[in-house]
């Protein structure tokens, strides 16, 4: 209780900039990553799409993400602050067309791809300028906590989402008496959980500019050496990055992509319990991430990234041999969990090798290796499903998730090393 009482107290004097900026993370978390998450497949489902359509849709939104992070994170013209309130404004005009669109189109498809792809462009305005403006907003000392907290409340909106995404369809269905095998409900859902979104754009508005700090200046989880930037110039980490990050994210892009469409199509679960699924993996998120900072100090940000993955790859396994749905709910819940943690360690680590000014480079360049990866998984996997099944869709998942670590381990283990050693 002390604990949480000092939590509370921190957050209830914290800085106004602060407090406006986690309305918009949580009203973003609930609308996005929550009820739309958990709706759009299930919806696609209605609409008489398979799960090519639903691979396609969504790996063009994502590598459409992957295309466009790296050069909003090279943006110097925009400030963060106006990076996310543009960001919250796509997202709202995409994500009320995926529901709209069906009602006034006889084909929709191409339009559900547009609107898709719009809402995703949004999605990576937010995301690449998220934590480089949470930094911006805090002093130095506070950078990892801010980056904790700010993933916390991420996943407790998520959570809040995906618990309120499951039972709107069926609170909308009894209400117009519309059966849940008819889309109809799930657009109604979709159509009011994005309208959330629109307070938050209004809160950016009163977010003032951040301070210019030097850019030279840097706040390192792991010190950055001299010597580094001309051994390895920024495209050429740029370039690692992307590699390593979209090979270790199309792992778990097919967990994420698609499981509620196991869940449902495979497993036979209804809507209200897959949100419940859902929504506790990423309610189990907020206590792991507020442990973010002590694994950074325990085990530094370069073993932080192998623990995440291991237990990602290990905990696909039972999710791919035993067809059960309490043992894929647990290993879902574990890998939604650790959100945070797969995230944070990667990021970074990476973040700590650049200047302050060089930070929104990087972050667009981990978002852009995240669309491409979850683009991937999203494309192959829904022929991985039609062709052979969902067993080796997360067999996949995982051997992905295991080169990727590998992949790390050979491009960064010298770079570990020294630092071990400069803080030795």
């Amino acid at each position: 209780m002390e604990r949480l009482s000092k939590i509370w107290n921190q957050a209830r004097n914290a800085p106004r900039n602060v407090k406006l900026f986690m309305f918009t993370v949580l009203s973003y978390g609930i609308a996005v990553e929550g009820v739309s998450a958990v709706l759009l497949n299930l919806l696609l489902l209605r609409l008489g799409y398979g799960t090519e359509f639903i691979g396609t849709l969504n790996s063009a939104g994502l590598y459409v993400f992957a295309l466009v992070s790296l050069p909003i994170g090279a943006v110097t013209r925009f400030s963060s602050r106006k990076m996310l309130q543009i960001g919250l404004i796509l997202s709202v005009i995409g994500n009320l067309g995926l529901p709209l669109v069906p009602l006034v189109a006889a084909d929709p498809s191409v339009w559900l791809v547009a609107f898709r792809i719009l809402a995703m462009i949004g999605l990576s305005c937010y995301f690449v300028h998220q934590m480089p403006f949470s930094m911006e907003i805090t002093a130095p000392v506070w950078h990892s906590r801010i980056m904790s907290a700010t993933m916390a409340s991420f996943s407790l909106a998520a959570f809040l989402g995906s618990w309120i995404g499951g039972l709107l369809p069926e609170y909308v269905g009894r209400l117009l008496d519309v059966p849940l095998s008819d889309p109809w409900p799930f657009q109604v859902a979709m159509l009011t959980a994005t309208l959330v979104v629109v307070p938050a754009i209004f809160a950016t508005m009163f977010i003032t500019e951040a301070e210019v700090v030097d850019a030279e200046s840097t706040d390192l989880t792991e010190p950055t050496l001299s010597g580094w930037g001309a051994i390895r110039p920024i495209i050429g980490l740029v370039v690692l990055i992307i590699v390593i990050r979209a090979v270790q994210t199309s792992g778990v892009g097919v967990v994420l992509t698609f499981s509620n469409v196991y869940f449902d199509d495979a497993l036979n679960l209804p809507t209200g319990r897959i949100g419940f699924i859902s929504g506790f993996g990423r309610l189990m998120g907020v206590p792991m991430s507020l442990t973010i900072p002590w694994m950074m100090r325990r085990f530094g940000s370069f073993n932080f990234v192998f623990i995440a993955l291991g237990l990602i790859a290990m905990l696909l396994i039972p999710m791919a041999l035993i067809p059960f749905w309490p043992v894929a709910a647990g290993s879902l819940i574990a890998i939604n969990s650790m959100g945070g943690w797969r995230y944070l360690s990667f990021l970074t680590f990476t973040m700590s090798q650049v200047s302050e000014k060089q930070r929104s480079l990087i972050s667009g360049a981990g978002e852009m290796a995240i669309g491409a990866g979850f683009g991937t998984a999203s494309f192959v996997g829904g022929y991985i499903i039609a062709w052979y099944g969902y067993r080796e869709l997360f067999l996949f998942g995982a051997t992905m998730t295991v080169i990727g670590m590998a992949l790390f381990w050979l491009a960064f283990r010298k770079r570990a090393a020294e630092t071990a050693q400069a803080l030795a």
